[in-house]
């Protein structure tokens, strides 16, 4: 077995409601996968030393604590959340008869879910801690999809980093010139097609403001079918790096990380 570290995997038929957990437990060191039913879970299981799994009961082949016996039979060690859509007394019953670390409720206060998640870690003695410089590190999202930077600014929150969010190119530069932010999310396509390459090549032209880390976050190539690569059109949008919507948290974080790193 590959052995990971702070590694989780959430079984969830549903997409989306994998989605709006992973932001939950997207942290310090957390690794996080995702899986729609047991049997590629149980795929995984074998080939990944994961730490915890955090599974729906509402499974394709069967019911998720009917799952629970096959996945400790692959790594007794595993520690397993077992989460569903609506209570009742007689399902309550059935997920207690078995070996799980926490029961969630998904229309409960998300923080229980994230608490449980760090119960786990404590258990096992793989204690989460955010450095402190990442406390005092910018990050503003410049973007005029609100309900995206809705979604993406907890997930820079539980990483330690502090958000503003921009929802356009005027307000965007007067947030920069204020707060110097140590890195910038920024969208090629708000009000106008070019707003955002138009910004970043101020940004990189700017004396004061050029060192500042720009990480193109757009749906440009899907939306107008333009591929754009910062390695090749440098020229005029001198990006650091790129990344396409629709975006993975785990995936974001890691560029995120190393554009500050640099």
């Amino acid at each position: 077995m590959k052995v990971g570290y702070k590694r989780i995997l959430i079984i969830d038929p549903d997409s989306k409601a994998a989605r709006d957990l992973s932001p939950l437990v997207v942290d310090e060191g957390y690794d996080v996968e995702t899986s729609k039913g047991i049997r590629e879970a149980a795929e995984r299981i074998k080939d990944v030393n994961f730490d915890c799994v955090i599974m729906d009961v509402d499974l394709p082949e069967m019911k998720g604590y009917e799952a629970i016996p096959i996945l400790k039979a692959i790594d007794p060690k595993l520690q397993i959340i077992m989460t569903a859509a609506e209570n009742t007394m007689e399902l309550e019953a059935e997920v207690r008869k078995q070996d799980i670390f926490f029961y969630y409720i998904k229309s409960f206060d998300p923080e229980e879910l994230r608490e449980a998640v760090q119960d786990v870690f404590k258990k096992l003695g793989k204690v989460k801690k955010v450095k402190e410089m990442r406390k005092s590190q910018k990050v503003l999202i410049i973007d005029d999809d609100s309900s995206y930077t809705a979604a993406i600014t907890p997930v820079l929150e539980a990483r330690g980093y502090q958000v503003e969010a921009a929802y356009n190119k005027e307000e965007a530069m007067e947030k920069i010139e204020k707060s110097k932010p140590d890195l910038i999310l920024l969208d090629i396509m708000m009000e106008k097609l070019t707003d955002g390459f138009d910004l970043c090549y101020k940004l990189k032209h700017d004396p004061e403001l050029s060192k500042i880390p720009v990480l193109a976050v757009s749906a440009i190539n899907n939306e107008i079918g333009f591929i754009f690569s910062p390695g090749t059109d440098g020229e005029y949008f001198q990006a650091d790096d790129f990344i396409e919507k629709p975006v993975k948290p785990k995936n974001l974080l890691k560029r995120v990380e190393k554009l500050l790193k640099a």
